[in-house]
């Protein structure tokens, strides 16, 4: 190797050992000053307080095909038609109840003509009965609804001043209580959370419980085979009329089921 260099040529250079202070001189400036500053940052823009934006909206939702609202709403009907089916039992339950028979029919006007007046909304349920059978209750909290609006109209039409009103008022306030009981008790939370959701995924749709779906009471005069000159027809009306506790009496103006209230919910049962 030494061959490969020539001395006469000053290919060959002779280094001598550095002293202390040659060495401390060279690595001075490497050691003592640029490795003990920080190093640069590359981005100027960290220094800077970042822009404040707004934050974005939701993404709009897919829009369905029509097969796949039609699946929807199908699903939907099965829902709403189980709970209509519970509504109508709970109610059933109240009507045969001895206890609410004054809650079972709309109050006569004639009997009592300043009830209008007082009560800006009645409610009874016989009305409840017909309001579940044209899908007005898209879950069970809209029913409860009625169910108070009875007991507050019957507490604010009957002061507590003589025992027949605070009876009445009493059995008010335990057809509220009753029903509350009945629902609480029976109908599962995620079941009445499935029908809430269904009563907003409509509302947002457009498509309420009145479309197509509900079903709409005939007139009385366009059901064939049953008119009121019919006599057959009338003599199941009559036979309908009676109480069927034989033993309470059906007076009028009181407390049991009148001849209206049976013709508007089990007439359609013998048609």
């Amino acid at each position: 190797i030494k061959a490969l260099f020539n001395n006469d040529c000053e290919e060959v250079f002779k280094i001598q050992w550095p002293t202390c202070a040659e060495r401390r001189s060279f690595f001075e400036d490497l050691v003592m000053k640029q490795a003990a500053e920080p190093p640069a940052s590359k981005n100027n823009s960290a220094r800077q307080p970042l822009e404040v934006l707004p934050v974005a909206p939701p993404p709009k939702p897919r829009q369905l095909t029509e097969e796949e609202i039609k699946q929807l709403e199908e699903q939907e009907e099965d829902t709403l038609r189980e709970l209509r089916i519970y509504l109508r039992d709970v109610t059933h339950r109240l009507v045969i109840d001895r206890r609410f028979r004054a809650f079972t029919k709309p109050v006569d006007p004639e009997e009592v003509p300043d009830y209008n007046a007082v009560i800006k909304q009645p409610m009874d349920l016989s009305t409840v009965l017909s309001k579940i059978d044209m899908h007005q209750y898209p879950t069970a909290r809209d029913f409860l609804k009625d169910i108070d609006l009875i007991c507050s109209n019957a507490l604010e039409y009957n002061p507590a001043k003589d025992p027949g009103d605070r009876l009445l008022r009493h059995r008010a306030c335990a057809l509220r209580d009753t029903a509350y009981s009945i629902v609480r008790e029976e109908m599962d939370e995620d079941f009445e959370q499935r029908c809430q959701e269904i009563k907003e995924s409509r509302k947002q749709r457009g498509s309420d419980c009145a479309s197509s779906s509900c079903c709409v009471m005939p007139k009385e005069d366009s059901v064939p085979g049953c008119k009121k000159t019919d006599p057959k027809c009338n003599e199941k009306l009559k036979m309908l009329a009676v109480p069927v506790d034989v033993s309470t009496p059906c007076s009028k103006g009181k407390l049991f089921f009148t001849q209206t209230f049976l013709e508007k919910v089990l007439k359609p049962l013998f048609l």
